[in-house]
């Protein structure tokens, strides 16, 4: 899908692991990040591929890191649509910045990240024998060609060493293909060349034209684009590189300058991802049904048609929710689940990149906190209820602070007995409500009569007509009434003992919950 909306075409796509170098990077000056359980819980990796029409490495990278960054503006969603919708509406200078950008879109472009943020390494002591080994090569050569054939014996000892120490040092220490900042410096060069005005991105790379050309000229050889030469003239250059030891010289004596122009670099590598992330997201926006979400500072959820993104054919659904939590209840594969998850996602996107998938969204400035996948932790001895403790206890201490926050629990404590669970989750469900909001699904319908002061009810249902049954995915106001787990047993061949006993003791059960409340 890369590219697709502006060329045509589409380039070949980064793995996760290329992707995430630049966040990885950066995820330590984040000042207020999407934690990695929550990205995880509410499957941000499908979302993220889905949304990235990205035409270069470094826009796919820019565009993870950013899908990970909270704004902490209200007004944040309405600019980013301004600038979404200038790429929509100037279709001729996004097609022009999109066939430069392609220049960036092959997996060596991804490290270039780790250039600029990595540690650079300063010229080492067996430097000058570098230097020594690459100028005895040349004068073998010379000997060979104007003096003697006796030289070619020097010609390849000297290469055999050469190689060796390529081999070695290649092995030893990092060597990022600096070919790759020659790219990303020609595609800076060429988009600002396009003398295109009034976008954010291109005013930045203007701002370095000259920088880039010193840089371009200062480490021609090395900065060389092997890319966009033909197959013998690059392979003629990565063997002259090799057995003159061009790539460790040039790397080493560039490393310093490098070094010393890190911010101007980062400056230009942000500014094409950021002109890439903003083109791919206004290509996308172009294909599905999306708005412009209103962020308030006040617990409030008010959305029409909202949907998730990942799903095949999802289901909207409209939902109201103002000065309250809510506990939604409902049979499995109903829709609990995936609704909790479709708001948390659309708030993320709302702080994040400052869109929605649906008619209309207002959502609280908050940032969303989830214990949705949860699983016993081995390693460390700890099981299933208790990992949950522990991260609602995170819920618990998060939530005595002045930020707004919207918890998601996804069948809360689930890994327990009864008595205990109802117990523990109305208290906990009563603490967290008093301080933020949440949406907390949950088999026990007990706990509607234990949570009627801050939380509505809400509920999935499915349906049963001539023996079979089916969910409409539609989420109703108040709790579920109907019980349909024996009637699924029958349906499903279950022997007539087994659901007959079985509605027996559901009906004793009732009894008794009915008389102790």
């Amino acid at each position: 899908m890369i590219g697709r909306i502006w060329l045509g075409e589409e380039p070949s796509e980064l793995n996760v692991e290329d992707t995430v170098r630049y966040h990885s990077a950066k995820s330590e000056d984040t000042c207020d990040p999407v934690p990695d359980s929550t990205w995880s819980d509410l499957d941000m990796d499908d979302v993220f591929f889905r949304i990235n029409r990205t035409c270069s490495a470094v826009g796919a990278q820019y565009l993870y890191h950013e899908m990970h960054r909270y704004r902490k503006d209200l007004k944040f969603p309405r600019r980013r649509f301004q600038d979404y919708r200038q790429f929509q509406e100037n279709q001729s200078s996004s097609r022009l910045f999109a066939k430069i950008l392609l220049r960036l879109r092959d997996k060596k472009a991804a490290y270039i990240s780790a250039v600029l943020f990595g540690s650079l390494p300063t010229r080492p002591f067996y430097f000058p024998v570098l230097l020594l080994m690459s100028f005895l090569f040349v004068i073998s050569v010379a000997g060979l060609i104007f003096v003697s054939k006796e030289f070619l014996l020097g010609v390849v000892g000297v290469a055999l060493l050469n190689s060796l120490i390529q081999h070695v040092l290649s092995f030893r220490i990092y060597i990022p293909d600096m070919g790759s900042i020659g790219r990303m410096l020609g595609t800076a060069a060429s988009l600002a060349d396009t003398g295109e005005t009034g976008f954010r991105e291109i005013e930045i790379l203007n701002k370095h034209r000259k920088f880039i050309k010193h840089l371009q000229k200062k480490f021609s050889w090395i900065l060389i684009d092997t890319t966009s030469l033909n197959e013998l003239a690059a392979s003629v250059i990565s063997y002259v590189n090799h057995l003159l030891l061009v790539n460790l010289i040039v790397y080493f004596s560039a490393a310093k300058y490098v070094a010393k122009h890190k911010k101007e670099l980062i400056e230009i590598f942000e500014a094409i991802g950021s002109l890439d992330a903003s083109m791919a997201v206004a290509a996308y926006l172009s294909s599905e049904t999306c708005c412009c979400p209103e962020l308030v500072d006040e617990n409030r959820i008010e959305v029409t048609s909202l949907y998730h993104p990942v799903l095949e054919e999802p289901v909207a659904n409209s939902f109201t929710l103002v000065d309250h939590s809510c506990l939604i209840t409902g049979s499995n594969m109903a829709g609990k689940t995936t609704f909790i998850k479709t708001i948390g996602v659309n708030l993320l996107l709302a702080r994040t990149l400052g869109f929605c998938h649906g008619e209309s969204a207002v959502f609280p400035m908050a940032s969303v906190r989830s214990t949705i996948r949860r699983r016993d932790d081995l390693q460390h001895g700890k099981s299933y209820y208790y990992v949950e403790i522990e991260t609602i206890l995170e819920f618990i201490k998060a939530s005595g602070s002045e930020e707004r926050y919207l918890f998601l629990i996804d069948e809360i404590f689930r890994g327990t007995n009864t008595i205990e669970r109802l117990a523990a989750s109305s208290s906990v469900l009563t603490y967290l409500g008093e301080r933020g909001m949440v949406l907390v699904t949950t088999h026990d319908i007990e706990l509607e009569h234990m949570l009627d002061h801050k939380y509505k009810m809400y509920h999935f249902q499915e349906q049963i007509e001539d023996g079979r049954h089916f969910f409409d995915y539609r989420i109703k106001p108040g709790p579920c009434r109907s019980r349909n787990a024996i009637r699924l047993l029958e349906i499903t061949g279950y022997p007539s003992e087994i659901t007959s006993e079985a509605h027996l003791t559901s009906r004793q059960l009732s009894g008794q919950i009915t008389n102790s409340s």
